[in-house]
């Protein structure tokens, strides 16, 4: 691909993700980063499929990598980034174009910032030590929100990758 990122959100059901072919992790058949999918991901081509959701199982959250963002971000994919980080923990360090939005945040708060329920939203937090930007993604699904993506790996793994904060 000549240097290139082949990205592509998967949004179905209720379910959102970001693929980044090649990225293999464990639990994942080596292209897509989305939990809650059965792929079958032959040389470049993602083809998730949600899995059915049910009350036991619910859709979870999608994830997506440092990759995957930082070429989303330089697309300059429309999108909401979220720091779900708070208190002692905020460094005032933020990704390009990121807010603050702690879990705890009411209704109201996340309401006006957020008034899309469809929009896409990416949430970190420090790293995948810090609970914050799951306890944000999931409060958001609860609230109906239906694109939500959590970038687990968080600024730490942002900074490290040599990306602009």
């Amino acid at each position: 691909m000549n240097g290139m990122v082949k990205v592509a959100l998967l949004v179905a059901g209720g379910m959102a993700g970001a693929c980044l072919v090649p990225d293999v992790r464990a639990g994942h058949c080596g292209g897509c980063s989305a939990p809650g999918t059965d792929t079958k991901s032959p040389a470049g081509v993602c083809a998730a499929k949600p899995m059915a959701e049910t009350p036991a199982a619910p859709a979870r959250i999608g994830l997506i990598n440092t990759e995957a963002l930082a070429a989303m971000l330089r697309q300059k994919v429309p999108m909401t980034v979220l720091d779900a980080r708070s208190g002692k923990w905020d460094d005032g360090r933020r990704l390009p174009g990121a807010k603050a939005l702690s879990p705890s945040a009411k209704d109201e708060e996340i309401a006006a910032l957020l008034p899309d329920r469809a929009a896409l939203i990416v949430a970190y937090c420090t790293s995948p030590k810090c609970p914050a930007s799951a306890q944000l993604a999931k409060r958001l699904r609860g609230l109906g929100y239906t694109n939500v993506l959590e970038y687990h790996e968080g600024i730490e793994d942002w900074a490290a990758a040599g990306e602009r904060v």
